[in-house]
């Protein structure tokens, strides 16, 4: 992982055309950019599309991105926008492995076989109740917690106030909470230690 400094050059150079820097900077970045696309999307490819498409992009906008920062929130800006844009033209079918936002959410020490079994039950009704949120919900959840992105870059991203993303959350949490609460199969005790 590269510094922020070191970033900073990268991009300096990408922007005269230093074909090898953008090359870094696409290493830096594209496990998270497909961990938020398929996250956010749920297919692998899809993900791996959007993820081409974003640098793609990237490489031919490299001159519209702010000196000095990181290229990170431009990035997730570019991957939602896109992951909006196939949730949109195609109906959604995301189970995947939202491993980091359920690790954070959940945060279980498993040992035993029988706990291993547990948590991934848990995990399977913790990805039904994301499953349901409202997308921009859903990204949110994905870019706070997933990547850990503060309010701010979040609001960046998303393009709305930090009000906004405050409230999305707030409404993910409760709406987790509330499918949570009405699946039987979940100790009741359970959903207010990862909600």
């Amino acid at each position: 992982m590269a510094t922020i400094e070191e970033e900073v050059r990268l991009i300096d150079r990408a922007r005269r055309g230093d074909l090898e820097a953008f090359e870094s900077l696409y290493e830096i970045h594209k496990g998270s950019v497909y961990r938020t696309a398929l996250a956010i999307i749920g297919d692998r490819s899809a993900a791996e599309e959007i993820l081409q498409e974003t640098f793609l992009r990237a490489y031919k906008r490299m001159n519209t991105v702010r000196k000095g920062v990181s290229l990170a929130p431009w990035l997730y800006r570019i991957t939602v926008n896109l992951a909006y844009d196939y949730g949109k033209a195609r109906s959604r079918n995301w189970q995947v492995a939202l491993d980091g936002i359920v690790e954070q959410l959940i945060a279980p020490a498993s040992a035993s076989p029988e706990q291993t079994v547990e948590e991934r039950e848990l995990y399977g009704l913790v990805y039904e109740a994301i499953d349901k949120l409202e997308f921009k919900q859903r990204v949110a959840l994905v870019l706070f917690y997933l990547h850990d992105f503060s309010l701010t870059e979040v609001a960046e991203i998303m393009d709305c106030p930090v009000g906004t993303v405050k409230s999305r959350l707030y409404y993910a949490r409760e709406n987790l909470r509330r499918e949570l609460l009405a699946d039987q199969r979940l100790p009741v005790g359970l959903v207010y230690e990862f909600t």
